[in-house]
């Protein structure tokens, strides 16, 4: 039986999870001291970098729209003996009791909105959040035509991940419709000590990089820097990220 990813937070975490040195957690450190605080992470997950923004006792509410993601977040966060501000809503349309120096949507969220007309109410909603001279910084992946294009037959190696259970091994297979931009993914994933494979799947929207940057202006915002990766280095049409800066017209 194939299940949504956001039912399997363990497997999310399996692969996602980030150190709290990692340059991840340090550019958004870097981003609150530039911008200020409080500060909102939207599609907060299981609280990656929520919980341990929480920890550094910087002022950061977290918002997802799945209860099994928000379970998973609270847990870590009892885990580690921090409290965290979270709120159970929809990035597409929200509306919270207070605003925020800072928002923010990680780890290729926003592709999780499908439509153009998702994402510009998603950021309709940031922008009522957004404090006067608020900042709003989206991270998404550079579309890679090779890897969009791959033989939606074949199963492509993922990863290998050490658990408590033995090594867990995922593969993939993708189906990129062009029409609507959307990959449709599906990991497989399996240890030696598991009789059958178990399965997952999620789709990604992909944002081109002058669709992205005509998006943000269309939904009236004015682009202050778009970074390539983590380091803040300049986005170049070889950079495995699209990181952008943006201030409400």
């Amino acid at each position: 039986m194939t299940k949504k990813l956001y039912e399997e937070t363990w497997l999310f975490d399996l692969v996602h999870e980030k150190a709290p040195d990692s340059e991840q957690v340090a550019f958004y450190e870097r981003q609150i001291a530039r911008y200020g605080q409080p500060v909102l992470e939207l599609a907060c997950g299981t609280g990656n970098y929520l919980v341990t923004l929480t920890e550094s006792e910087y002022d950061i509410a977290g918002a997802d729209k799945f209860a099994e993601m928000l379970d998973a977040t609270r847990e870590k966060a009892g885990t580690r003996n921090v409290e965290t501000n979270l709120y159970n809503a929809d990035m597409r349309s929200f509306n919270l009791p207070q605003r925020f120096n800072l928002i923010f949507v990680a780890q290729n969220a926003l592709q999780h909105l499908k439509t153009t007309r998702e994402a510009l109410a998603s950021f309709e909603s940031v922008k009522r959040h957004l404090n006067p001279g608020g900042r709003f910084i989206v991270e998404v992946f550079n579309p890679s035509v090779e890897l969009l294009n791959r033989d939606p037959d074949k199963r492509y190696f993922v990863g290998e991940y050490r658990t408590a259970d033995g090594w867990i091994v995922i593969t993939t297979n993708v189906r990129y419709d062009a029409a609507t931009q959307v990959n449709h993914i599906d990991w497989h994933y399996k240890n030696q000590y598991w009789k059958e494979e178990q399965t997952v799947s999620f789709a990604m929207r992909q944002f081109f990089p002058q669709e992205l940057d005509a998006l943000f202006a269309f939904a009236g915002f004015r682009i202050e820097a778009k970074y390539g990766d983590f380091d803040e280095s300049a986005f170049t049409s070889d950079s495995p990220k699209q990181i952008l800066v943006a201030a409400a017209l």
